[in-house]
Formats: C-alpha cells, structure tokens, sequence
C-alpha cells in the first residue's frame, strides 16, 4: 500500500513537471516572431517521450533514478551518454532554427525517432522491475532472456542508436557527426562496463547467453 501511494505521488510529481515544460515550450512557441513549428515539433516530441517512458518505467515496477542519485552512485557511463545526446539536440535546434535543413533528411530523421522511441518503450515494458538507469545490477534484477532479449542483448541501447541516429541525420553537419561519433564510443563503453556486472551477478548464465545472442544488431540469418 505504501508503495503504491509512494508511486502516486511521483507521478503526479512527473505530471506536473510535464505540465510546466509543456506550458513553457507553448508559451515560448506562441510569442516567436518567426515560424519555427517544426523546431517546437522536434521540442515538444522529447517532451512527451520523455514524460511516457517515465509512466512506462514506473507502471511496470522500475525504480526511477535522477541526476543526483546517478552521481552519488557514480556511474559516469550515464554522462558519456548524457553530453553527446545533449550536442545532438543542441545541433538539430540550431539547424531547424535557422532553417537549413533537407526535407528528405527531416522525414528520415524524424521516422528513425518515432520507430526508437516506440521501440524503447516497448523494451521498457518488457524489463518491467528489471531496468536500472546504470550500469550496475542490483540485488533483486533478473536476467531477462525472453521475447525481446532472445533477439539481441541490449534492445534498450538499440532502440537509443535508432533514436539518435535519427537525430543525427536531421543535423546532417560536423558538429552532428561528432557528437554522434562520441554517443557512439559512449555506448560502446557503457554497454562494456554493463556486462562485466552482469557477468559478475550471473556467471555462467549470462556468458552462455552472450554466446548465442548478439549484442545490439540482430541476426538476421542463422
């Protein structure tokens, strides 16, 4: 019981959190001189993504973790994440601000975020209690090998490539490039730390699972 009044109260904390972004990114919108409806479309997206997989995570049993928390922890494979995600942003809203942008790139760009972010909640749902915003395992994880993970080791890191690369080519300049280059490297490096955890807290089970399943891209013959 005290649990679940507990998780109503961090929702309703999430809800309202929501509700200023959302209000602010409307506010902001309205009193632009300039039409930028597709940079607000690309802003309000992460907003709502964001606000959704928070719900997702917390409906299925998943304890959230904010900045803090990760730096007490610190788990700084999050940050290798964290700054090159934060360029990419940074890169596409300088380029839909000013308007240098390809129509081609753009459609592309924002199919590949709609198909990752779909993606990375339906990954949520499937690690229910199970996912953790580090790269560490804790006492009471299980070792997920059905439905998605039978696929591919980490779909919750694929579905965030699928997402950023979409990004990245609606930037489609150097500062995008790099910033993609460096999540890249990141993730490699977070994914690496993850699995020695995991390999430390299951042993066997899971070097035997690394054997016969890939790590982000799935086989497609076998």
């Amino acid at each position: 019981m005290v649990k679940i009044v507990k998780t109503e109260l961090k929702t309703g904390k999430d809800i309202f959190i929501f509700l200023l972004f959302a209000m602010a990114l409307l506010s902001t919108y309205l009193v632009m001189e300039r039409d930028q409806t597709i940079l607000y479309i690309f802003l309000a997206l992460f907003l709502v993504y964001s606000f959704i997989s928070l719900l997702v995570s917390r409906k299925f049993g998943a304890e959230i973790m904010g900045w803090p928390g990760i730096v007490k922890s610190r788990d700084y494979t999050s940050l290798f994440l964290a700054v090159p995600q934060a360029g990419l942003i940074f890169s596409v809203v300088m380029v839909l601000y000013t308007g240098m942008y390809g129509v081609i790139l753009l459609v592309a760009g924002f199919t590949l975020m709609f198909i990752g972010m779909a993606f990375n909640l339906m990954v949520r749902r499937e690690l229910g209690k199970n996912w953790v915003p580090l790269s560490k395992t804790t006492d009471n994880q299980e070792l997920i090998t059905r439905g998605i993970y039978s696929k591919v080791r980490h779909p919750f890191y694929l579905s965030i490539l699928i997402l950023f690369l979409g990004v990245a080519i609606i930037s489609w300049n150097i500062l995008g490039l790099v910033f993609f280059i460096l999540f890249i490297i990141g993730l490699v490096f977070r994914i690496k730390k993850e699995e020695k955890e995991l390999i430390f807290k299951f042993g066997q089970q899971y070097t035997d699972y690394m054997d016969k399943t890939p790590m982000l891209i799935p086989a497609v013959f076998k």
